[in-house]
């Protein structure tokens, strides 16, 4: 049994190791309670205590703030384009004459694959759209749509010599309608003089058909008159023609004038119906070289056209 005094001995020093936390006044249900005089911003308590209220302002901010609103996506339909300047329209210029011509050659604002109709300066009007390409022709004559090239171009060349001479010269047109070339009649040289061909009379078979001057020489109307083929027995007096060389393209058109080549001595030797041209006709199908004969084979394709159509280079 202990006496009162261990007693009460026993009870202080329980007490003293109980520390305030031991006294009512002091104690506390909140787990996060550090006494009266504790610092909030002292020790690791302070530090929870801290981040627990950190924590409850975060809540109740986030709690009260509303979401930002988002922008609509914008849709190809709502963007709207600016407006483009229409193109100026094409316009004759101020130089430009009463005829045809090309988009560029006296046109502005205008496609050169088209061909335009002027009456002088002002508004142009679309007369065709040309599919080969639009060819400016020289001064003083209207410009032209590039004709496609012969169809007859397709097939591969095939010459043959006429079947039958009836006489000097035959009726009989090329099955495959490729003829070999020959040349012949005056021209004009560089120098301005007449060459004479030593071979011909230069007198059309079939006068001129108003095509010269009447005042005019034979030798001086084929001169000027440049472009001209025999082979009006084939074709008629009078007749034009549309030569191509399939090779690269270039045709032109001619006037049948004359008669010839020979059947016996020129075509059936050479083994091909043979067009008679003029040397600058030649020339110009075969890009300068004028002087082929019949046995060269240089093949080109003949075909018929209106009466109408104009003499010489198309393409």
């Amino acid at each position: 049994m202990l006496s009162p005094l261990r007693t009460l001995v026993t009870a202080s020093v329980l007490l003293a190791i109980a520390g305030p936390s031991a006294g009512c006044s002091e104690s506390t249900n909140d787990p996060n309670w550090r006494g009266s005089d504790a610092s909030p911003d002292t020790g690791a308590g302070g530090a929870a205590g801290a981040a627990g209220g950190a924590l409850d302002a975060t809540a109740e901010t986030t709690a009260d703030a509303k979401p930002e609103a988002t922008p609509d996506a914008v849709s190809a339909e709502d963007v709207v384009e600016p407006e483009e300047a229409a193109p100026p329209e094409p316009t004759c210029s101020a130089d430009a004459k009463v005829g045809d011509y090309c988009g560029g050659d006296k046109v502005d604002h205008a496609d050169a694959n088209t061909l335009y109709v002027c009456n002088g300066p002002g508004p142009a009007a679309v007369k065709e759209v040309c599919s080969e390409g639009c060819v400016v022709a020289p001064a003083g004559e209207d410009d032209y749509c590039k004709p496609a090239i012969a169809a007859g171009c397709a097939n591969a060349p095939t010459l043959e010599a006429p079947s039958s001479c009836p006489g000097s010269t035959t009726s009989e047109l090329s099955p495959s309608g490729f003829y070999a070339t020959s040349w012949f009649g005056c021209y004009l040289k560089g120098d301005g003089t007449i060459y004479k061909d030593p071979y011909d009379n230069c007198e059309f078979a079939c006068g001129n058909k108003g095509l010269c001057d009447s005042s005019l020489s034979g030798p001086e109307c084929e001169a000027e008159l440049k472009w001209f083929a025999a082979d009006a027995d084939r074709y008629g007096c009078g007749a034009r023609i549309r030569v191509t060389n399939c090779d690269n393209g270039r045709s032109i058109i001619l006037a049948t004038l004359d008669r010839g080549p020979n059947c016996g001595s020129v075509e059936q030797p050479c083994g091909a119906a043979t067009l008679d041209m003029s040397h600058p006709a030649m020339e110009y199908l075969f890009e300068g070289n004028g002087y082929y004969g019949a046995c060269d084979h240089k093949a080109v394709f003949v075909e018929e056209v209106d009466a109408a159509t104009p003499l010489g280079p198309e393409s």
